[in-house]
């Protein structure tokens, strides 16, 4: 007995077995990755799911950025394939190359409208985005005509997309592509077809996605947004 007890008095604290801990997000499986935002362990499932939307994370994670970059390219990847013309899916993986930085710039702009809007939803983004790609190919055909919406919502957005669009047409951003209506088309199509992903029971929806893209704007209401109460 004596030796026994002595055998056990030795042993290391790292020969102690430490009980897994649960994740307290979802309480039911083990937490493996450190959440800076909660000082918590978390899974891996609910740090991918619920990140910028229900986790405020830190510019600094290390798990944020890797994550938005690979969910990111893998929805953009999801919706090429489902493409069925081959020369549409060409045109579009141009459009995401050569003028990725007005894609972006867009997605942003959709953020920041976002705000803490509750009642905005991705069928408003899709009206926005649809009427305004009316008016820059009206434009592509020589006619200026603005084409519009009824509904004061979706007509914010319009508004705030085309001011971000007229500032990079305009030359204000650094490296901004040329941009002429047509190369606008182009760019709407592509945000309108990643609306409509989501659409289509993706198990999200795009104002996520996106938020998730810019976990640096999420949250913040921008001033045209603020005053509209529906």
């Amino acid at each position: 007995m004596s030796r026994l007890l002595c055998r056990d008095s030795l042993r290391t604290p790292h020969s102690i077995e430490v009980p897994d801990v649960k994740c307290p997000l979802c309480e039911a499986r083990k937490g493996k990755r450190f959440c800076p935002a909660k000082q918590r362990q978390i899974c891996a499932q609910c740090c991918g799911e619920k990140r910028v939307i229900e986790i405020p994370c830190p510019a600094d994670c290390p798990y944020l950025s890797s994550g938005q970059e690979y969910h990111r390219w893998k929805d953009y990847q999801a919706q090429l394939g489902a493409l069925e013309d081959p020369r549409e899916r060409i045109r579009m993986v141009e459009t995401l190359v050569h003028l990725g930085p007005f894609l972006d710039a867009l997605e942003k702009g959709v953020v920041q409208y976002a705000g803490e809007l509750q009642s905005l939803r991705d069928q408003h983004v899709e009206e926005a985005v649809s009427f305004l790609l009316e008016t820059y190919r009206t434009e592509s055909k020589g006619i200026i005509y603005e084409h519009s919406s009824t509904n004061p919502l979706v007509q914010a957005l319009v508004r705030k997309l085309r001011d971000v669009t007229e500032q990079y047409r305009s030359g204000q951003e650094p490296d901004s592509p040329s941009l002429g209506p047509e190369e606008v088309v182009r760019c709407l199509k592509f945000v309108r077809l990643n609306v409509r992903h989501y659409a289509g029971g993706r198990g999200t929806d795009y104002l996520d996605f996106v938020r998730r893209n810019h976990p640096e704007l999420a949250g913040r209401q921008d001033p045209s947004g603020g005053i509209i109460s529906l």
